[in-house]
């Protein structure tokens, strides 16, 4: 009831809510992650999941194993930290949190930095919304994760930059005829009012950019023509650069991203709270020796 790869199952099964979504997310086969499942049942003498509900749902034994396997999963990952400590950064796995943004736009060089300093630590990037990273974290399954202020109070932090909200606009945009930007100079301000009936690229209700989208329409008034919500900044920024609409972006994106062909930015008018990048870890959380020294690059140092 305890093997490790057992209750990663039922942890991915709960997760995904299909035992074939988990089996894909896990590169197992279906009917193995099933008879993995189906033995737990057995040893316990109750089902774990109550199999005529879609998606999958814990029975009441399987709220009980999910919590207690949460906790296996937490304290196995400390071991595993703590021990590779001792190694002196020669060996150990390092797991970070991030989105896509985030790990196209901010890790690549970082991880390129780690790897020449530290070869023998394995590194991995796991990539999920906000609301399955900070889960993951709570879980133990990834040392840090990069996250956006604000956080609860079961969080600690590292603040790592602040990140600026910028508007996008193709460079073929009427509103972007005789744009002119010297790298190093500020960029021109345009008002988000302008956007109003303009073609929009918006991101998905899930991401936070959303909400800085719709709270831009309230103040300003204005409703763009949304022709597509993005999963991801450079998604949206990608479509934007080829011309399909304006969007929002961040400086992070705008410093990092591999442009086609560069959109034309702009500062906005009306003012937007920069966005608090964190490294987060959990509260009264062992935070390893890799996990220090990646967190010390991500500053710089």
């Amino acid at each position: 009831m305890i093997d490790e790869h057992e209750w990663k199952y039922v942890l991915q099964a709960a997760s995904e809510g299909t035992f074939s979504a988990a089996a894909k997310r896990l590169f197992v086969s279906q009917p193995s992650l099933s008879q993995s499942i189906k033995k737990i049942e057995g040893e316990i003498g109750m089902p774990l999941f109550d199999r005529s509900q879609t998606p999958l749902q814990l029975t009441a034994a399987g709220e009980i194993y999910v919590r207690k396997a949460r906790e296996l999963q937490r304290i196995y990952h400390e071991l595993v930290q703590e021990t590779a400590d001792l190694t002196g950064m020669k060996s150990g796995t390092l797991i970070i949190g991030s989105s896509r943004t985030r790990s196209t736009c901010y890790l690549t060089q970082p991880i390129i930095e780690f790897h020449r300093r530290y070869p023998g630590i394995r590194l991995m990037v796991k990539e999920n919304s906000v609301h399955e990273l900070k889960a993951a974290v709570a879980a133990g399954e990834v040392d840090f994760a990069l996250i956006y202020e604000p956080l609860e109070s079961s969080f600690e932090r590292i603040p790592l930059l602040a990140e600026k909200t910028l508007l996008a606009l193709p460079a073929t945009h009427p509103f972007a005829q005789g744009y002119n930007h010297a790298p190093g100079e500020p960029y021109p301000s345009m008002s988000f009012a302008r956007m109003h009936g303009q073609p929009f690229i918006c991101l998905q209700e899930s991401r936070r950019m959303s909400r800085i989208f719709s709270d831009l329409c309230v103040e300003t008034q204005c409703s763009p023509d949304v022709v597509f919500e993005a999963n991801s900044i450079v998604d949206a920024a990608e479509l934007c650069a080829a011309g399909m609409g304006a969007t929002l972006v961040t400086d992070m994106v705008v410093h990092n991203g591999r442009w086609s062909e560069q959109p034309c930015f702009f500062n906005l008018v009306e003012p937007v709270d920069e966005r608090q990048l964190v490294a987060a870890y959990a509260k009264n959380k062992h935070l390893s020796q890799a996990a220090q020294k990646f967190i010390d690059i991500l500053q710089g140092n």
